[in-house]
């Protein structure tokens, strides 16, 4: 286990395996401290809690102002307290596997005695963290389309329902995007599926780089995502699909040395107020397949017709 570690204008490297309470310099009064943490440490594999449970320790060994963990492969980002000028940053790895980097800041420097405090502590860490990254990892893959690196169906399900939930709550509007790649199903017929599956991933990245960062993208199934937009009534869902479906128009779609022309259609349909997710995901569905039998390449949205005279009553 490494830990390099890097305070003020000092640097320093640890190397440990397994430690025993001599070798660690832990003194007879913080055994039970000690002992207590590192069971709290196997209680859980959520990485909030396991952060927790060592910044609650930390704080009883070494005065600190904040602390702030973060693991850019997963986006991972934990902090507690406000930093400060002095800081002391250490790098996590395990076996050669990066965990990624806590630091601690506050007003004055670290001493050399109490960042050996902070590495005996971060012994005790080190182990759970990577179990609690491998089960996010996990996490991570089974909602996550392995071709594209979007969501896939089965996070759009939970999601929606949710989203779905919240929105009839406080009475926010929510919108659904379904974009659907015109003649896909030429594309690979005329060049293959490794070519259709590039234009895949390029049609994924462009909705990603054009929507904004509330919006979450998901792929549906085939040539088929889902973009669920919150807090977004239909004209701006509209608007926002419309600035997609351009996007896609001057995208370069290139693979194998081919340069091929890519369009998409899109339905759009909003949350009305007796809409589950069926309905809502079954209401854009439709406008679509609208926007693709009049002509592809195009925006069309849902709008429910008026109730006859007499319905409803």
């Amino acid at each position: 286990m490494a830990i390099n570690s890097t305070t003020g204008s000092q640097d320093t490297s640890v190397t440990a395996g397994h430690l025993g309470q001599d070798q660690l310099g832990i003194a007879p009064t913080d055994l039970q401290q000690t002992l207590e943490l590192a069971g709290l440490l196997q209680t859980t594999l959520e990485i909030n809690q396991i952060l927790g449970h060592f910044l609650d320790s930390a704080r009883l060994r070494v005065d600190f102002d904040s602390l702030h963990y973060s693991y850019d492969a997963l986006g991972l980002e934990f902090e507690q307290g406000n930093r400060k000028r002095h800081s002391c940053a250490y790098r996590l790895k395990l076996a050669g596997e990066c965990l990624g980097e806590l630091v601690f800041t506050r007003r004055q420097r670290f001493a050399e005695e109490e960042l050996q405090k902070i590495e005996n502590l971060l012994c005790q860490l080190i182990y759970p963290l990577r179990n609690g990254i491998w089960y996010q990892r996990a996490v991570h893959a089974i909602h996550v389309d392995q071709l594209t690196g979007v969501h896939n169906r089965g996070a759009f399900d939970s999601s929606l329902v949710r989203e779905i939930d919240l929105a009839h709550r406080n009475q926010t509007p929510l919108s659904l995007v379904v974009a659907d790649l015109d003649n896909f199903k030429r594309i690979n017929d005329e060049h293959g599926h490794a070519v259709g599956d590039d234009v895949l991933r390029v049609f994924a990245e462009t909705l990603m780089q054009n929507m904004r960062s509330s919006d979450i993208v998901y792929r549906y199934g085939g040539e088929e995502f889902v973009i669920l937009m919150s807090n977004t009534d239909r004209q701006g869902a509209e608007l926002g699909a419309q600035r997609l479906r351009e996007a896609v128009n001057q995208t370069v779609f290139s693979s194998k040395g081919l340069k091929i022309p890519v369009t998409a259609s899109f339905g759009v349909a909003s949350l009305g107020p007796t809409d589950n997710s069926t309905t809502l995901f079954d209401k854009a569905d439709h406008a679509m397949y609208e926007a693709k039998k009049t002509g592809r390449n195009r925006v069309v949205c849902f709008i429910a017709e008026p109730a006859k005279q007499g319905e409803g009553i």
